[in-house]
């Protein structure tokens, strides 16, 4: 491929070409805002057919070139997009994967027999006719997979389908991925977090500035001095095991308990309470971080504590003058009001007493994407700009959902130095994560959730848990 890009005479894609055979996964690398998401756009067709952008190059599957020929690539292409909410459009899994189907020709009781099964392989054959809004980040996730290869493409693209994921849910796309390669399927996945499949992939494509800057093969994969030289360049190859010691591990001097949460129950249907008896303290300029498998009930706990949601019972208790806390939500989206980064951080200042310059300036890509409007952001930049926007409202207790989720390296050591400043000055955090790095390089401690309960473990011993369960360690 030449050239791509979402407006005449501005390419965001540069020389991407690459191929890749039956039965092959190609993983594609790189920082945030390299164009990783718009490859998989051109490639789907979506770029020039649905948002008014342009290609100069082809794309080529069994000899036909998909950009151009009679068979319309959502025929032969499955591609789940990086953020769930953008391609969920039915108001049940059952309805999602009916959809697709139907839209595709299939009979109605094919299009069924094959959706119960989707859905009854990936988790969610229980909650099949549950509003999708009910579901959490990581089951529309595999909702989303599900859809993607109801037809049985012949090329699955995969954006970032790490994120938001629990390590179960990981392990299962492991899995998933596994099975897609024995049946020939040819599988492209865009991934900040390339550990969880370089044992499986064989090649890898590093774009930069929309160029692809290096590709690799699978034995060129397997040299420890190509690891240290990816993991030199920013890349996430390293499981946790292998990181050196980090706050995480260690005892930092925290102040006075700032929030108590006691005998707390939560529901979205009072006969089925989804927490039960949790009870825990929050000390100021403490790091907690919230571990548990995706459903369980994380982000209602956080958006409990934040005053969003009402369906409980039990004691939430704000000392030392605290009266709030800020939540930030998995789903950068939901935060932005304006047209333009810029008018975002304007936004943010003016509601904040904060300098203008001053918040901007916590931005690294402020100067380059200031015009944009922020859902022409990447994930990772979007979710970096809602964790700025929060910063600027001066809380003393911010919750933040899956944070990490479509950062890149550089982004994410950002977010830590940002988080542990924050932390020093006084400010807590309660963060729901799968992130083992985020245990073992920001948590003062962790709690588990495990049938609707608490516990609490180590965060080194819960990083070390969680890359085990999804097969790095």
């Amino acid at each position: 491929m030449r050239s791509a890009g979402y407006k005449v005479g501005e390419a965001v894609l540069r020389e991407t070409g690459f191929d890749g055979g039956e039965g092959e996964l190609i993983l594609v690398g790189g920082a945030s805002g390299s164009g990783k998401t718009t490859l998989l756009l051109t490639i789907s067709g979506i770029l020039s057919s649905l948002m008014g952008g342009w290609v100069d190059g082809s794309v080529f599957i069994g000899g036909e070139d998909l950009l151009r020929g009679d068979s319309p690539a959502s025929r032969l292409v499955g591609l789940v997009l990086q953020d769930p909410e953008k391609q969920v459009l039915m108001p049940t899994p059952l309805d999602e994967v009916l959809f697709t189907l139907e839209n595709l020709g299939f009979d109605e009781s094919e299009a069924l027999t094959r959706a119960t099964e989707l859905l009854r392989s990936f988790g969610l054959f229980d909650k099949r006719l549950d509003h999708v809004e009910t579901l959490s980040g990581g089951e529309k996730r595999r909702l989303s997979l599900a859809s993607a290869i109801s037809h049985k493409p012949y090329l699955v693209m995969l954006d970032e389908p790490t994120a938001s994921m629990d390590p179960w849910g990981i392990r299962e796309v492991r899995r998933f991925v596994t099975d897609l390669i024995k049946e020939g399927k040819t599988v492209l996945i865009v991934e900040h977090k390339i550990k969880y499949f370089l044992d499986m992939a064989d090649k890898l494509v590093l774009l930069s500035s929309g160029r692809k800057v290096s590709e690799y093969s699978r034995n060129e994969l397997a040299s420890r001095d190509l690891l240290k030289k990816l993991r030199g360049a920013g890349l996430d190859v390293e499981p946790v095991h292998e990181m050196p010691e980090s706050p995480g591990c260690k005892e930092r001097r925290i102040g006075e308990v700032i929030l108590t949460v006691e005998g707390l129950e939560c529901w979205h249907e009072r006969k089925k309470p989804l927490l039960k008896d949790v009870s825990f303290e929050l000390r100021r300029g403490e790091v907690l971080a919230l571990v548990g498998p995706n459903g369980s009930g994380k982000t209602t706990l956080l958006k409990t504590i934040a005053g969003f949601h009402k369906g409980y019972s039990g004691e939430i208790v704000f000392r030392g003058g605290v009266r709030k806390a800020f939540y930030v939500s998995q789903t950068p989206d939901y935060m932005f009001l304006e047209n333009s980064v810029e008018g975002e951080l304007r936004l943010a200042a003016s509601k904040t007493g904060r300098s203008f310059e001053v918040v901007a300036g916590k931005v690294p890509f402020y100067e380059e994407r200031k015009h944009y409007p922020p859902y022409r952001l990447s994930l990772g930049q979007r979710r970096w700009l809602t964790l700025v926007i929060a910063w600027a409202h001066k809380p003393d207790i911010i919750l933040m959902d899956e944070p990490t989720a479509g950062l890149d390296l550089s982004l994410l050591n950002s977010l830590f130095e940002h988080v542990r400043g924050l932390s020093e000055g006084g400010v807590s955090f309660i963060i729901s994560t799968h992130d083992p790095r985020v245990l073992l390089g920001l948590a003062d401690r962790s709690l588990i959730i495990e049938g609707g309960r608490v516990k609490e473990l180590e965060p080194c011993k819960a990083a070390l848990m969680l890359e085990s369960i999804a097969g790095v360690y």
